[in-house]
């Protein structure tokens, strides 16, 4: 079984799909969720191994409109 995640949004030199204001994920070899926080009062996504910090406004600037559909694969427990 597989979930399925609508990306709505696309910054194409980052490689980051946004599904929503606080769901982003990072589609570069695998896709990967970022972690939403808020730093000094500004929303910023982070990377997961280097934990480097994007901004909603820098992603924002250059996001283009276009839909792509992630399949993850659904874990379910066994009881």
């Amino acid at each position: 079984m597989y979930e399925e995640i609508k990306l709505k949004h696309l910054h194409p030199v980052l490689q980051i799909g946004v599904q929503d204001i606080r769901n982003a994920w990072l589609l570069a070899p695998v896709p990967v969720k970022l972690t939403t926080t808020i730093h000094r009062g500004t929303l910023v996504f982070r990377l997961p191994v280097s934990g480097k910090r994007i901004s909603y406004k820098t992603l924002k600037k250059g996001l283009v409109k276009k839909t792509i559909i992630i399949k993850q694969p659904l874990y379910v427990l066994p009881f």
